[in-house]
């Protein structure tokens, strides 16, 4: 825990180089600047924080004792929105409800169960996945962080916390894998997969008219950013979602003897599901490739429970899709 709070404290405190930094390149109002980058470095503290396996004892150990601790440690998450939202004049009342709600209806559907660790998914666990993912993919949490624009990434970033909150600690689920960083063994089973992916993958969605190959039109260094981008804003909440909490629990809830297979497959099906909202709507050839990509997200999860192995497969399609296809 005190290496996590080192690391929330440095976060802080390279807020102001990075401002000065910015500051010689683009003529941002400093104290506009310095919230924003207050206000990403809080979240991304959070964010490490959660990953943390003593915190997350300690916190579930509150959330045993008393339903009002574990009701209300998650609505500290509002503290980077109004850091934001406060120093840059521009709060609403929208804003800070919809953040409430978000925060609020998972908390609250996940409470009655937070008594003992979750060994198979119940109907408020469904609720609380649907809570979480729904308002991100329907966009209905836009317009909350509004300066300098409406910044997209703060909205996964902020979902994975009320996530590993909600499951991890008021539900205490197990085998969720959850870290950033990765280990030796996450990279050869994440590359293995995006292999396999790639050989089935590229053709099928070349056939299907969903991909053209055309060549890399940015830098290599460009290139490792836009992966680093995908990695933290869209592989990570992504797995930590579809894999970790809603493969997971299929796969601790199913009756069959094939449940690891099962759950495997369920997953990667509503994962598929869930990009049919791309235009054109229904994007069936995106749901058909997502599913696809799915199976070789969910395999490299499964194989040690840890979720970088997934994430590091996903932001690399997503980023060979993105740069060179």
């Amino acid at each position: 825990m005190k290496r996590t709070l080192l690391v929330i404290a440095l976060l802080t405190l390279l807020v102001a180089p990075a401002e000065a930094i910015i500051l010689t390149q683009s003529p941002f109002d400093p104290w506009r600047l310095a919230a924003f980058l207050e206000c990403l470095a809080l979240i991304l503290g959070a964010l490490i924080a959660l990953t943390d396996s003593h915190l997350i004892r300690h916190l579930r150990q509150l959330a045993v004792e008393s339903q009002w601790k574990a009701a209300s440690i998650p609505f500290l998450l509002l503290i980077p929105y109004l850091v934001l939202a406060l120093g840059t004049g521009t709060f609403t009342w929208l804003g800070a409800g919809k953040l409430t709600a978000y925060i609020a209806v998972p908390t609250l559907l996940l409470l009655p169960d937070r008594l003992h660790r979750a060994h198979c998914a119940g109907w408020r666990d469904f609720a609380a996945m649907l809570a979480i993912g729904l308002p991100v993919g329907a966009d209905w949490l836009g317009g909350i962080w509004m300066w300098p624009e409406d910044v997209y990434f703060f909205r996964p970033l902020f979902s994975v916390c009320i996530a590993a909150y909600a499951f991890l600690v008021i539900r205490g689920l197990e085998d969720v894998g959850f870290r950033l960083l990765f280990r030796k063994g996450d990279v050869l089973d994440g590359l293995a997969n995006f292999a396999a992916f790639a050989i089935l993958g590229i053709p099928l969605a070349y056939g299907l008219g969903f991909i053209t190959f055309h060549a890399m039109s940015v830098s290599w260094i460009a290139a490792a950013f836009e992966f680093f981008g995908i990695y933290l804003t869209i592989a990570i909440p992504e797995e930590l979602f579809f894999r970790g909490v809603l493969q997971n629990f299929l796969v601790k809830t199913l009756p069959s003897a094939s449940r690891d297979t099962y759950g495997l497959v369920i997953a990667s099906i509503i994962f598929g599901a869930s990009h049919l909202q791309h235009p054109p709507i229904p994007n069936w050839r995106y749901g058909i490739l997502a599913t696809l990509a799915g199976l070789f997200y969910g395999n490299a999860y499964r194989s040690k429970r840890h979720l970088p192995a997934a994430a590091l497969t996903h932001a690399l399609v997503d980023t060979i899709w993105r740069l060179w296809l």
